[in-house]
């Protein structure tokens, strides 16, 4: 006797069938919803979640965000929550002590973060939609006062059993403590609400006025969209609309990724909601969410690698210096020219072109680590420009030629300043946004401040608009991984990591994170300068990828 083969379903499938049940008896109950904006003119993007569930997703034509539109009741979501949510979602991941302990890791990841490079060391920290209170645990065990809230009962009970004071509630559990929190945890929590705007007001007012409040959430552009939309989220937000939504709530960055992770603290300034995020960017994720075939690249965000109570006391350590400001350098070289020079290996094969454009009186500017490359070819740089909070750069500084100028950032090592010592050095400030300029820098001249963006390269593009360079030749900034790495003799190379593949126009491009970022930056900093008018013309020389991404030809020639 023959038996068919059966095949067994996931335990979520029988939970997944009750909720499309009670939707269609009615027993959870739909209404419509417009954007955080207030707009409803929005685009289709799913009209279902990943589990097959009714979930019409809309991207917002106005600001980009994506709701849920029509979305369940807070009634329905709260029946959902304590119902299904969790034995459709558990399912799919780790038991409960698995999960627990991945929260652990996880916190303490961020409590190790906020130690090394804010000297932060909360004494009260909450958790909204804590789980099991994972999260809380390393917190609790440095002496913190912690307390946690989630709708999940057994969550809660496990929790509690492990000896974490969390319980079964929401904000307003917190708010009746009469407590005000260092920091506030929300954890894939903030696209479940309904309400934004009074949710985030609410959390705003759990924050002491020096607190800070950790938001993970999964970024739509870090995320792959076969999988992301669900139920449960009626909102989905990249990096940009977090900040337009945070800001419009009396909340700035801190930092704030693309994954994403995030920290943000009160401000007293609040983004009026039609201050949207600018149309182009909000292209950007129309291109993303519809484009066929080849994944369209999205705006990349990244974050200062270097701990920011290092960068805090270089700055006073630079300050202390007294040295001249860069705006001692404005407009001197008006009317000419500028070379700028990046470590890119396609920089070794215009050692002449740079050298007759020195020669015709273009003022040469280089990175610091091209420095020893100057000196084998014979070159003599007018401006030397770091902006380098690393250890290794003193190694570009091994050997100083007579007559070079050094532009400086006010964040490199002291270690680079004395090496500087009796050479002519002014202090640049690049502007950081977790680097309060009138706070720390004590400066209030715009001239002071420098737009670095994320590269020396582009730092050295600004200093040359700032002074009086219009028309700038641009060498060494290839921003894509070839055999040769970086030009040969550059000072202290680092390591190419976690290396793909994007593909402009038909041609294909190694190269990283990082670079990608540097490359769509250069078009942002080449905005800046023709909307203030301040730059004409930047020639970009050698294989780039920004003369690959570039609709306008920028290709210079030799």
């Amino acid at each position: 006797m023959s038996v068919r083969d059966v095949a067994v379903e996931p335990a979520s499938a029988y939970y997944i069938r009750q909720v499309q049940w009670k939707l269609a008896a009615g027993d959870y109950q739909t209404e419509p919803a417009a954007c955080f904006c207030g707009s409803t003119d929005a685009y289709r993007v799913t009209e279902t979640d990943r589990y097959g569930l009714p979930h019409a997703m809309q991207m917002c034509k106005r600001c980009g965000i994506l709701y849920a539109n029509p979305r369940l009741t807070d009634a329905s979501y709260a029946q959902f929550y304590a119902e299904e949510y969790r034995a459709i979602y558990r399912t799919e991941h780790d038991s409960a002590d698995e999960e627990f302990a991945r929260g652990e890791a996880h916190a303490l990841a961020l409590k190790t973060y906020l130690q090394d490079t804010r000297a932060m060391h909360p004494s009260v920290v909450f958790d909204i939609g804590c789980n099991a209170g994972g999260w809380l645990k390393p917190f609790l065990d440095a002496g913190c006062t912690v307390h946690g809230v989630d709708y999940g009962p057994e969550r809660v009970a496990f929790g509690r059993q492990k000896g974490l004071p969390i319980e079964v509630g929401s904000i307003e559990t917190l708010e009746i403590m009469d407590l005000k929190a260092d920091l506030v945890i929300m954890n894939h929590v903030l696209e479940h609400a309904t309400n934004l705007e009074e949710t985030i007001r609410r959390v705003r007012g759990l924050l002491t006025d020096n607190g800070l409040l950790y938001v993970a959430l999964p970024g739509l552009f870090a995320s792959d969209l076969r999988g992301l939309f669900q139920q449960a989220h009626p909102w989905q937000f990249t990096a940009e609309t977090l900040t337009y939504v945070m800001e419009c709530c009396g909340l700035e960055e801190v930092q704030a990724d693309h994954t994403i992770t995030s920290l943000w603290r009160k401000t007293d300034t609040y983004r009026p909601k039609t201050k949207y995020p600018n149309e182009q960017y909000v292209r950007d994720i129309g291109l993303y969410l519809f484009h066929r075939g080849t994944r369209y690249i999205p705006k990349v965000r990244s974050g200062c690698k270097f701990p920011l109570v290092d960068r805090q006391a270089a700055v006073r350590s630079a300050m202390a210096r007294k040295l001249p400001m860069c705006r001692d350098v404005m407009d001197r070289h008006a009317g000419h020219e500028a070379i700028v020079i990046g470590g890119g290996p396609s920089v070794d094969g215009h050692v002449e072109h740079i050298r007759a454009l020195q020669q015709a009186g273009s003022p040469l500017i280089s990175i610091e680590r091209m420095n020893p490359w100057c000196q084998q070819h014979g070159l003599v740089p007018d401006y030397l420009v770091t902006m380098d909070a690393s250890d290794d750069v003193l190694e570009a500084f091994a050997t100083l030629t007579p007559g070079v100028t050094y532009l400086t950032s006010s964040q490199c090592q002291p270690t680079v300043f004395d090496r500087l010592a009796g050479e002519t050095v002014y202090l640049v400030h690049t502007s950081e946004h977790d680097l309060p300029t009138d706070d720390l820098f004590g400066v209030h001249n715009h001239c002071d401040i420098v737009n670095g963006a994320g590269s020396v390269t582009l730092c050295s593009l600004s200093l040359a608009m700032l002074m009086g360079m219009r028309t700038i030749h641009l060498f060494g900034f290839d921003c894509h991984v070839t055999a040769g790495g970086y030009a040969q003799g550059i000072a202290g190379v680092g390591a190419q990591e976690q290396v793909f593949g994007v593909k402009v126009e038909g041609r294909s491009f190694q190269t990283t994170t990082a670079y990608l970022c540097f490359a769509q930056q250069f078009f942002e900093i080449r905005h800046i300068g023709r909307r203030d008018d301040v730059l004409d013309t930047i020639r970009v020389y050698g294989d780039s990828l920004v003369t690959a991404m570039s609709v306008e030809s920028i290709g210079g020639t030799r």
